[in-house]
């Protein structure tokens, strides 16, 4: 049988839907786009053309690694987060939709106040893609960030020289539970952090994409999934400037308990949890004069 693009498609789209897999028709044509080099509107403009048996021999093999719940991301090596290409691998979480707000609203704070320099701390980084988006947006502003893992930090790196803010970064392997060193102190304008949030009793109820691939460590702090939180808050008081914001991704859950927690370690700063677009709380905010 001769197999077209359209007919290679079509065929992937169903069997990605039996396989259970989100967005079928948007995961195989990414992947056969890949496997031709093609973009997606290269594919359509080229419906009718065959495929060799190197190239089809090459997209089953992606259809093969999807099906088998290996994240999209992972098997292209990128992830696109606020318009920005991203390298991403094992190493580390993929750059999640919600995330994306928790940049945009670092941009409006640090846009309201404007600070000459501004001065960035992100925690637990993983990829970069927070404290990068946010520098591309801010050509004046500096980011410090911290990783426990190495294989993360080398990759933040190569996607700041990639998205060439290089010069303005800096790079720590720290674990946010120990003592946090003076290379920390600040004082920063804005301290943002997406940390692992996930009680291990969730775990195992995670779509597979994300409990066989994705990095425990970047997910689950331990029995609450409250305990990243817990070293973080503290250190905040000290290390945010006067007109300074931080900001921090929460499980939509957990908004109450980190609220009284967050009043508890930061009692001369004003504290609220906002909602992601959904509706759901998503972020911790946190600072001496919130808008």
């Amino acid at each position: 049988m001769d197999w077209s693009i359209a007919k290679i498609l079509t065929w992937s789209t169903d069997y990605f839907q039996k396989k259970s897999v989100d967005a079928p028709r948007l995961n195989a044509e990414l992947l056969l786009g890949r496997a031709l080099g093609l973009s997606r509107v290269q594919l359509y403009v080229q419906f009718d053309r065959p495929l060799t048996e190197a190239e089809l021999a090459a997209f089953k093999e992606l259809v093969q690694r999807r099906a088998a719940r290996e994240p999209l991301a992972y098997i292209l090596g990128e992830r696109e987060f606020y318009s920005l290409r991203f390298e991403v691998s094992p190493a580390v979480l993929i750059p999640r939709p919600e995330t994306e707000e928790l940049v945009e609203r670092g941009l409006e704070h640090l846009r309201r106040t404007n600070p000459a320099e501004p001065k960035i701390l992100d925690v637990a980084t993983g990829s970069g893609c927070i404290p990068i988006a946010l520098l591309k947006n801010l050509p004046a502003a500096r980011a410090l960030a911290f990783d426990l893992s190495e294989e993360a930090l080398a990759l933040a790196q190569r996607n700041a020289a990639a998205l060439g803010v290089a010069d303005r970064t800096a790079w720590l392997r720290h674990d946010l539970f120990q003592p946090w060193p003076e290379a920390l102190a600040g004082p920063f304008d804005l301290i943002t952090a997406n940390p692992p949030y996930v009680a291990e009793a969730e775990w195992a109820t995670l779509e597979p994409e994300v409990r066989e691939r994705e990095p425990k460590l970047a997910l689950v702090p331990g029995p609450t999934g409250t305990e990243a939180y817990a070293a973080i808050l503290p250190q905040l008081p000290a290390r945010l400037a006067a007109e300074g914001l931080a900001l921090l991704e929460i499980g939509m859950t957990q908004g109450p308990a980190l609220l009284e927690m967050a009043r508890r370690f930061c009692t001369d700063l004003e504290v609220r949890v906002l909602p992601d677009l959904s509706g759901r709380e998503r972020f911790l905010e946190i600072g001496r004069h919130l808008p």
